[in-house]
């Protein structure tokens, strides 16, 4: 009798699948209202409490807890920066060490404005496929957009949206839908985990960890 549970359960989920559900798509938190600043909010989640520590060290509390939307790096991204200067570090140095603590002050008051866009800019403002391109606080820009991603074949009669940020590559913006083969010339996409959380004063959308802090590279 056992050996018949997952067969049935499994023909359940597929049926509500070609139903046409929505258990895909990202409808955000049940209550997406923290009820804190943004920073709290940081501060108070075991996956954002590393930024919180570099947004305080960069001395930037009052622009991030001001009328903004953050696109948040969250601790294994900046553990990925970390871990990429160490290895370029210890390239020369094998007795090298570098810690979160180690990230130049001027280094993070650089790039940090980097998330950060003036105004509320939520799933329900953003222009879809295409996006737009904003112009963050520090003035680089970023393309800005919700997608529909096309899973699981034709299964589904509504497709999950996804919040993207992407980074340009090159002096110019790739074309929204082109195929770029060249990985020194695409464009850098990433995903948000979380979107539309909203704080006391802004909107924070969390990004994916397989997102590296500053989208650092090495050399």
């Amino acid at each position: 009798m056992k050996k018949l549970i997952f067969p049935i359960l499994s023909l359940l989920f597929f049926a509500y699948a070609c139903d046409g559900g929505d258990y895909l798509i990202d409808g955000g938190l049940s209550n997406p209202n923290t009820g804190t600043t943004t920073l709290e909010f940081f501060k108070s989640h075991d996956q954002l409490d590393t930024l919180a520590i570099i947004i305080e060290r960069a001395g930037m509390e009052d622009v991030v807890n001001g009328n903004v939307t953050m696109f948040a790096p969250n601790n294994l991204s900046i553990k990925n920066y970390v871990d990429k200067v160490l290895a370029e570090m210890r390239e020369s140095d094998p007795l090298a060490e570098f810690t979160v603590n180690d990230i130049p002050v001027d280094t993070l008051t650089k790039y940090l404005g980097s998330y950060i866009f003036e105004g509320r800019i939520t799933r329900e403002n953003m222009p879809k496929d295409q996006g737009s391109i904003y112009t963050a606080i520090n003035g680089e820009e970023r393309r800005i957009s919700l997608e529909a991603i096309g899973l699981y074949g034709n299964e589904l009669e509504n497709y999950p949206e996804f919040v993207f940020l992407t980074y340009k590559v090159g002096t110019d913006w790739d074309e929204w839908d082109a195929t770029v083969n060249d990985s020194n010339e695409k464009d850098d996409k990433f995903v948000v985990r979380t979107s539309n959380i909203m704080s006391n004063n802004g909107v924070i959308h969390v990004l994916q960890g397989g997102h590296t802090l500053f989208n650092y590279e090495r050399d």
